[in-house]
């Protein structure tokens, strides 16, 4: 079947949805970027490389390097922080996969939630293959993050995870878009890959609900796995469903329920979607932030004596109390659950003053102390953190004391929120401690060095070599 020419397209009377965000994709030029979104963007892209380190050694991370490997992919695209190469895709699966482990990266919330950042391992796999440069690099991933968080605004009656859909459903349009993009200048390529991998790859909310298991480190890998099939399968002819949105049986009416096109499809007009993404303080789940902060205040204000505590009451948004994956995770047995239980990521910040990697070892998961703990901690809906969401994501921690005192603190915007943004030399300084175990300090150097000069680099197979082991 031939492809419908993308000039017919745009002069139809009604040109379908994924073509129109596919030439939305194509017309963010490198050029066009206002300093603060190219600054932004390299931030986060130092913030996805600590991450994508630092959840190196994990046993999902392992794991599918495991396989990679067994599976023998072409040795075209750099594994970071290993010797190793594969094929693009597989690449991406394992970066993406060591990325998300540590749940560190950048977040989104808006109808859905987002982690973003799982699109770098598309961009620098594709731009490694493909001879790219950081120009467009920066230029495709800035559109990446525009789709993918458009779609968290736009789509889902009321939203996708409502619907029972994880949210790494709406990260399939802006990889395929990205891929695409970085593979060839024509759009009908980028429209079609969305097409077909919208066609395959819709994920379950089932995935966080209960205990969490270890798969969710690959959500986003998984589906920027897909998203590069995809593309590569458009730029070799195949074609997707022509209404892939509009159909009868198509992404709208079966996955999200319903679509805003006229937000979806809207012009930039210098606004980029980007600068409205989160940096994690805290490898906890987004709307833990908050709160958790508030426990670590109370800590450092030295105030708590845990044996004296007679209840804890995390406040949050009612729609994050009553959302059903936050049930049954007081108790969490395992890492994949405990950064997603607001019982467990607050005790710890009462109980240590931080909530980082060390907070999350198996010994201090099933420790009695922490448990006994556990067993005072509740979640409460609070008035204004409801209002407040989902721009807010605000939260608070209430500790009710034996002798009757009540000690609290509350952030109606969360650290890291751009309300309320994390100063660079924190987001250096997390890079920093992510990669340690893995790169020399002159290494990181020289990446934090390489990234901040990215709009310099003629190709990104040059920068990439910086992420391998020697």
């Amino acid at each position: 079947m031939a492809r419908q020419d993308m000039n017919e397209i745009v002069s139809s009377p009604k040109p379908r949805i994924h073509h129109q965000l596919a030439l939305l994709v194509h017309s963010v030029r490198f050029a066009d970027l206002p300093p603060q979104v190219v600054r932004y963007a390299k931030l986060l892209v130092l913030d996805a490389v600590g991450c994508m380190i630092g959840g190196l050694a994990s046993a999902p991370a392992v794991a599918v390097r495991r396989v990679v490997d067994g599976m023998g992919g072409k040795p075209e695209a750099t594994i970071a922080g290993t010797a190793a190469r594969s094929c693009a895709a597989l690449a991406v699966l394992a970066n993406g996969t060591a990325l998300r482990y540590l749940d560190f990266n950048d977040a989104y919330h808006q109808r859905d939630t987002a982690h973003p950042s799982g699109n770098l391992p598309v961009a620098l796999a594709i731009g490694e293959v493909e001879n790219r440069s950081g120009q467009d690099l920066i230029a495709a991933l800035v559109a990446a993050y525009e789709v993918h968080l458009r779609l968290c605004d736009c789509a889902g009656a009321p939203n996708l995870k409502s619907r029972g859909w994880h949210h790494t459903t709406n990260l399939q349009f802006a990889a395929a878009a990205l891929a695409a993009r970085m593979m060839t200048d024509d759009p009908t390529v980028a429209a079609h890959a969305m097409a077909i991998v919208a066609t395959h790859t819709n994920s379950l909310a089932q995935l966080q609900h209960g205990v969490i298991p270890d798969i969710k480190a690959t959500a986003d890998a998984w589906v920027a796995k897909s998203a590069v099939e995809a593309a590569f399968l458009a730029r070799a002819g195949l074609t997707g469903p022509d209404e892939i949105f509009e159909g009868r049986a198509g992404w709208t009416l079966v996955v999200a329920g319903e679509v805003d096109y006229d937000r979806l499809l809207a012009p930039l007009n210098g606004a980029f979607r980007i600068l409205q993404t989160r940096f994690k303080p805290y490898p906890v789940v987004g709307p833990a932030a908050a709160p958790v902060q508030a426990a670590i205040d109370l800590f450092r204000s030295g105030r708590i004596v845990p044996s004296a505590i007679h209840s804890i009451v995390v406040q949050l948004p009612e729609s994050v109390v009553q959302d059903p994956a936050v049930a049954n995770k007081q108790f969490p047995s395992n890492r994949e659950t405990a950064d997603h239980s607001y019982h467990y990521c607050v005790v710890m910040g009462l109980l240590e003053g931080d909530c980082s990697n060390e907070q999350f070892t198996e010994q201090k998961l099933h420790a009695p102390y922490v448990r006994a703990l556990l067993g005072k901690t509740s979640l409460m809906a609070d008035p204004e953190f409801t209002a407040s969401r989902p721009r807010g994501s605000g939260g608070g921690v209430r500790v009710n004391m034996r002798d009757g005192s009540v000690l609290e603190q509350r952030h109606p915007i969360p650290p890291g929120h751009p309300s309320n943004p994390l100063e660079e030399k924190q987001i250096i300084a997390k890079f920093d401690r992510l990669s340690a175990p893995v790169f020399s300090q002159d290494r990181r150097a020289a990446i934090r060095s390489a990234i901040f000069d990215l709009e310099n680099c003629a190709r990104v197979s040059e920068f990439m070599q910086l992420l391998a082991a020697d």
